[in-house]
């Protein structure tokens, strides 16, 4: 890890030298028309984290199509201190996404997802986008949960010309395609995304609570069980390549009296396959002298089949003075996985394991979508206030997550040497370890609808030596998330003879069974709510009203100074409830609070294209609703069983900002950035005591954040350097690295983990160490990117490399050391060739990803957790400009 931070450092001082020595001879290499006279007045430098007033980093349409990057969430991971955790979540400055906010186009989505407050960033395409905005330092126009940084992420803009663009695409992975995955029977439109209703609970049992279900008894539940799909039967096929298509349409109407009417339409589609061969192992920590016992090794593989829909439109009405659109907004990710896990699971020691194999069959349906109404009015009231502007938005948001029939099993060896299921009445819970134990069939739903609606005005003032823009803003946003989970569990009665478990999953399930009153089928969503926590039924939501102040002030020409406050009122409420448990009753919070939130900056340019940033804030970080929720559910991301906790409160945070920048050609800059974040009461994750398998939340004492971030970009001009050809000129290389470090104090003086309240009238597991660094936060963080650009040949391309330090990715409690995932690096490579052909523009482009193919590697305590390859990836496309 030693040597590659040092590359990346002598990257960044070596294009800074080579900078230095050439700011004068920068210029832009354009086609060359014939010109008669250049007169040079000035020079341009056309880079929207030098305009703006707060520390941010700008990804253009330009720089987003000079990357291999295909989601939004891939390309975020280039901009300097963000890396990209699970291939969906935006990490900045090391902290997780719980800190951090996503927009579109400035206003807030819902997300799918239940354990994540920001969006998953892998169902967002490239494609729709028209640039993303990374701001660091907080201003009081956005919302005030703020505390690692802001991404806003921008949809394609009202055209301005008629144009139609069609691209197909191709492509596949080291590890998948060509060769062999797991598959099963499904639906007949799983290649669209959607479930035909195979994987739908029967009708017959649809129309019954689980408290009637339990009541029906026996031989009525007989009927019920026998009722549900049963194709079980999982069988190899050979993974076919990855395919996709985008269009994007775009027209411009030119009406009377100087008003434009234009309509933008965009489409995308993707059909993908990942097989995953993953080391599995588990331990059991003594606390004595270090001492531990590996409990469990398996090779898990599993497949997943990913479907990706998205589709963008906006029409929008325009003048000299007044513009307004309508945009809806519709993104779908549906996954299809397969899992299997075979190898040996013992109580307290491997070596004398019991071989096993468990199943996992899960499909899962995520759907956004956001409805604006956005307006733009210009105004003037003479020479000493003109070019005034109100900015308004109606948002109407939902997102739905589906996952139907996720059907889980096990198999163990007995004593005979046979593979029999698993099931309650003859598996005891204890003897093996990380296994299913009984066959279940789960129906899960998640629905989260957002109604946001603000105003924003801005008031420039022109008064002589300086520039004041007064803005001002309110804002009212609302969401409301509810959650249904049911639960079916399957047993063996005692009259079924023993041959029984040793079925097929099929034939164990099959109608010969039912009908001889073999097998026994319970609705545990009712009997499990108070023994175990799990509810069946949630709802959560939070409304927050806001108003802000802020004043934006060219002081001289060469000092600006912003100053802002904020103020919100919020409410957050959740309950769950379901079983003996009612609704409103142990499980209810609601809550409110009063936020005044200050925030300001200070740029100096001290000498000509050369500055310096200060900024300071405060803002809070509020529990997610699923944190608040006092129930029990299984994190579909890894596997393991969370709780909210009602006793939860908002973190608050102090910000502090200083950045360096200096811009020494056209394109050509270099930034060096201080940072430091002071947390009181953060929240962190936790076990619950006595339940040690499952996690929790609560309030730690504080933490503090800090680091150094370096910034270059320099055009390379070697052929003018070196006197060769002009094609040498088109060299781009941009670097970044940031070093962070954290920790949080978990409980404080005198405290224990008795002390901190949880759910359940329980408390915290005992933890491994009172201080260690914020969970998800990595230590180093870099890039290097390579681009070439020439217009005449028609070529372009980059090689971009990215590195994520250590970090920790999941807590360990009492004597088991936390969970680390190691260091790695990534190697992308693109290379695209623009031509012409029967009259219409063409892109030729290629793309290989993780071209290293590093392992990724987690550990606990120094020993293998888990190790997989993700494989190299590769795709062709093609792109025609066809109007």
């Amino acid at each position: 890890m030693k040597h590659k931070v040092a590359r990346l450092s002598l990257a960044v001082i070596a294009v800074t030298l080579s900078g230095a020595g050439h700011a004068e001879e920068a210029q832009i290499l354009l086609p060359k028309p014939d010109i008669e006279e250049v007169v040079v007045m000035g020079k341009f430098v056309p880079d929207e984290k030098r305009d703006t007033s707060e520390i941010s980093n700008v990804l253009d349409s330009e720089a987003l199509d000079m990357l291999a990057d295909s989601t939004v969430g891939d390309a975020l991971s280039r901009v300097t201190g963000l890396s990209l955790v699970g291939g969906k979540y935006v990490y900045v400055r090391g902290l997780g996404e719980r800190y951090s906010s996503t927009l579109l186009n400035g206003f807030r989505i819902s997300s799918p997802v239940p354990f994540q407050k920001t969006v998953p960033l892998d169902i967002v395409p490239k494609s729709i986008v028209q640039s993303l905005l990374v701001q660091k330092t907080y201003s009081a126009e956005y919302p005030g949960d703020f505390s690692g940084g802001l991404v806003d992420i921008r949809t394609l803009a009202a055209p301005d010309e008629n144009y139609f663009n069609l691209e197909l695409n191709l492509g596949g992975n080291s590890e998948t395609t060509g060769g062999d995955g797991l598959t099963y029977r499904g639906g007949h439109r799983d290649n669209w995304g959607y479930d035909d209703g195979t994987r739908e609970i029967p009708d017959n049992i649809k129309g019954l609570s689980s408290e009637a279900f339990e009541a029906a008894g026996f031989p009525q539940d007989l009927a019920l069980g026998a009722s549900f799909y049963n194709y079980w039967d999982i069988s190899e096929k050979e993974l076919k390549p990855d395919a996709g298509a985008d269009a994007e349409l775009g027209l411009l109407f030119e009406l009377n009296n100087n008003l434009n009417l234009g309509v933008l339409g965009a489409v995308s589609y993707r059909n993908s396959y990942q097989n995953r061969f993953k080391d599995f192992r588990r331990y059991e920590f003594t606390g004595v002298n270090g001492g531990s016992n590996q409990t469990v090794q398996f090779e898990q593989n599993s497949t997943s089949h990913t479907i990706d829909v998205s589709g963008f439109f906006s029409v929008g009405l325009e003048s000299y003075n007044h513009s307004v659109s309508l945009s809806p907004l519709i993104l779908r990710q549906s996954n299809d996985e397969l899992q299997q896990q075979r190898g040996l699971s013992s109580e307290d020691d491997v070596n004398s394991g019991t071989p096993v194999v468990s199943y996992l069959l899960q499909w899962t349906e995520n759907e956004i979508e956001s409805t604006s109404l956005q307006g733009e009015h210009a105004f003037d009231f003479g020479d000493a206030l003109e070019g005034g502007v109100v900015r308004w938005r109606i948002v109407d948001g939902a997102a739905e997550r589906i996952s139907p029939d996720r059907r889980t099993y096990t198999y163990a060896v007995n004593n005979d040497g046979l593979e029999e299921m698993v099931i309650p009445s003859q598996q005891a819970a204890g003897d093996l370890r990380e296994i299913y134990q009984a066959p279940d069939r789960n129906f899960a739903a998640l629905n989260d609808q957002i109604d946001e609606a603000g105003i924003d005005l801005e008031l420039p003032f022109y008064l002589g030596n300086g520039d004041l823009t007064v803005k001002a803003g309110w804002s009212d946003y609302e969401r409301i998330r509810e959650s249904r989970d049911r639960l079916f569990r399957f047993d063996v009665r005692s009259s079924a003879p023993d041959y029984i478990t040793l079925m097929t999953p099929s034939q164990f399930f099959g109608i010969d069974n039912w009908s001889r009153a073999y097998l026994d089928i319970r609705d545990f969503s009712a009997s499990a709510a108070n023994a175990s926590g799990i509810f069946p039924f949630a709802r959560s939501g939070e409304d927050t009203t806001a108003y802000y102040l802020a004043v934006d002030a060219q002081m001289t020409p060469t000092v600006r100074v912003q100053l802002g406050v904020r103020r919100e009122e919020a409410t957050l409420f959740a309950d769950a409830w379901g079983g003996n448990t009612a609704e409103g009753t142990v499980n209810s919070r609601s809550e409110d609070f009063t936020d005044t939130l200050p925030s300001g900056s200070v740029t100096w340019e001290f000498i000509p294209d050369m500055q310096i940033r200060l900024a300071y804030s405060e803002t809070v970080n509020r529990p997610s609703l699923l944190e608040i929720t006092g129930t029990t559910i299984r994190n579909p991301e890894d596997s393991n069983l969370y709780r909210g906790n009602v006793f939860l409160q908002p973190a608050e945070v102090e910000n502090l900002d200083a950045r360096w920048e200096w811009y020494f050609g056209a394109n050509d800059s270099m930034s060096v950035g201080l940072f430091q974040k002071d947390f009181t009461n953060p929240i962190e994750v936790g076990k619950v005591q006595a339940q040690n398998d499952i996690f929790t939340w609560f309030n730690a004492e504080e933490a503090s954040l800090e680091g150094i971030e370096i910034e270059v970009r320099k055009d390379l001009y070697l052929g003018d350097w070196l006197g060769w050809s002009d094609a040498w000129n088109g060299f781009t290389l941009t670097t970044n690295v940031s070093f962070i470090d954290s920790e949080v104090t978990l409980l404080g003086a005198g405290e224990t983990a008795a002390n901190v309240p949880v759910t359940g009238n329980r408390q915290i597991a005992a933890l491994f160490q009172n201080k260690r660094q914020l969970t998800g936060q990595s230590d180093v963080l870099g890039n290097v990117i390579l681009s070439y650009l020439d217009f005449d040949s028609g070529l372009e391309g980059s090689l971009a490399y990215n590195y994520t330090g250590e970090r920790v990715v999941l807590v360990g409690a009492e004597n088991a050391p936390n969970i680390i995932e190691d260091a790695r690096g990534k190697l992308d490579l693109l290379v695209k060739y623009n031509f012409n052909l029967w009259q219409t523009d063409l892109t030729l482009e290629f793309k290989a990803k993780n071209l290293l193919n590093e392992k990724v590697e987690w550990t606990q305590g120094g020993l293998p957790y888990e190790s997989w390859e993700q494989g190299v990836s590769y795709s062709a496309t093609l792109k025609a400009v066809l109007f």
